[in-house]
């Protein structure tokens, strides 16, 4: 059932409703003053009829009953009792085989007609000490006829107007349903289209109506946002897919062709410089591996990895770490001392500030050929700082941007390293709804900064 239709029928019902309620109170007001009218009519007949007809049936005196009874304009209808005997009956066919009705005004039916009768007890004059109970009534035949044909007028108003109202509701809810009917329209476009650009807001309408739209453009803008960000990771991971696989076939392609040489030729002369090679390609290979690894899991990492850290702690491990495997390079820790809390992923962290340290190492070198790395933690507005600084060449401001993309060198690219290492503290800057910035260290070279809030 079409929600059109439910509301013509619930206004239909809803009118039927008021209008029966409102011809039943009508039809009970007109009773009420009828039967008000005629109790009236009945005590002034009462107050006229009742000595005198009391006294003839005492008497037995039909002249004198005739003759109190001509002084109307009609003739009544008059029973008078003595106990259960009826004396008198004027105008009282129907009521013959009645008994007699109690005291005050009653409704009798008899014959197929209806009667209303006041009831009284009266002492018959010149019979001393005889009295009688008089009833007066008056026939409900043209009142009853009126209200008959009232009741029938108003259940033929009924019948019309609860058709009329059914008729209004459905016309109305044409009206007030065809905002909804557009967007019925607009949702049956964009399926049929997947275009999630398409927008309902501005239609004119109820206030429900409006908000409905609202939530619906909402919605379309999410599914659009969502869309599109399913769109560009599949882009991106199509491009990262090539580029790790170009990556990956240099190692790969090295190690085998030493492994070759080892097989074909084992008294090889170069022996010793082949394993040292094929050791440097496969450390290369675990490295670039391993940095995939990272890549991929910070996809996919959030919010519930966070814990509370202690940033200086963390940083001083790794600035001792990096001491011992790069004996021949000056890395020092700079900064004031003491705990620097963050909330960040541990193995996040340690991987951003270690690539960090590591790159300075690699390709900050001076001229002497040693690498001078200071680290340094240091507060900022509303968050941690880890600056990594060397005296090498620098970072060329139009490749800072571009060696924060995965797979990308600098100028000092000929190096070792796969082109992950700034990417991957790139992206746990984003994840940690931070920042990472290349600036030029105070004495020469280049200097990171890892912004963390």
């Amino acid at each position: 059932m079409s929600l059109r239709l439910r509301v013509a029928l619930f206004t239909a019902a809803g009118a039927s409703v008021l209008l029966v309620v409102g011809s039943l109170a009508v039809l009970a007001a007109v009773r009420s003053d009828q039967i008000a009218s005629v109790d009236t009519l009945l005590t002034g007949q009462y107050q006229v009829l009742a000595q005198p007809a009391a006294t003839a049936a005492r008497l037995n005196r039909p002249r004198l009953e005739k003759l109190a009874f001509e002084l109307l304009l009609a003739p009544p209808v008059i029973r008078v009792w003595e106990g259960d005997e009826l004396l008198l009956e004027q105008g009282a066919e129907d009521l013959a085989e009645l008994p007699a009705a109690g005291a005050g005004y009653s409704t009798l039916q008899g014959g197929g007609a209806r009667y209303r009768v006041f009831s009284d007890t009266v002492e018959a004059r010149l019979a001393l000490g005889s009295s009688v109970d008089v009833e007066v009534a008056i026939s409900l035949v043209d009142m009853d006829d009126i209200y008959d044909r009232l009741r029938s007028r108003l259940r033929r108003l009924v019948v019309l107007g609860v058709g009329l109202f059914g008729v209004a509701g459905w016309l109305s809810a044409a009206a007030a349903l065809a905002p909804l009917e557009r967007l019925r329209r607009t949702t049956e476009q964009v399926a049929v289209t997947t275009d999630l650009g398409t927008r309902v807001g501005g239609d004119p309408g109820p206030t429900e109506v409006k908000k409905l739209a609202s939530s619906f453009d909402a919605m379309l803008e999410r599914l659009e946002g969502a869309d599109r960000s399913r769109q560009e990771a599949l882009e991106s991971a199509r491009i990262f897919a090539a580029a790790a696989a170009h990556e990956l076939r240099t190692p790969l392609t090295s190690l085998g062709a030493n492994l070759e040489i080892l097989s074909a030729h084992p008294d090889v002369g170069d022996r010793e410089a082949l394993m040292t090679d094929l050791v440097a390609e496969h450390r290369r290979l675990v490295e670039l591996l391993e940095a995939l690894r990272l890549l991929s899991r910070g996809d996919l990492t959030g919010p519930e990895a966070f814990e509370d850290l202690d940033l200086g702690d963390l940083v001083e491990q790794l600035v001792a770490g990096a001491r011992r495997r790069f004996p021949e390079a000056e890395v020092s820790l700079g900064g004031p001392s003491g705990p620097v809390p963050v909330r960040g992923w541990g193995e996040g962290l340690r991987m951003s500030v270690d690539n960090l340290i590591v790159n300075a190492i690699r390709h900050g070198k001076s001229a002497d050929g040693i690498a001078r790395v200071l680290v340094a933690v240091t507060p900022a507005d509303g968050g941690t700082d880890v600056v990594v600084s060397d005296r090498g060449p620098g970072i060329p401001v139009g490749d800072r941007q571009k060696v924060l993309e995965r797979f990308v060198r600098g100028n000092t690219g000929a190096g070792p390293g796969s082109g992950l290492g700034l990417a991957l503290v790139a992206q746990q800057a984003r994840i940690h709804g931070g920042s990472l910035t290349i600036g030029d260290a105070a004495g020469g070279g280049a200097a990171v900064t890892l912004s963390l809030p």
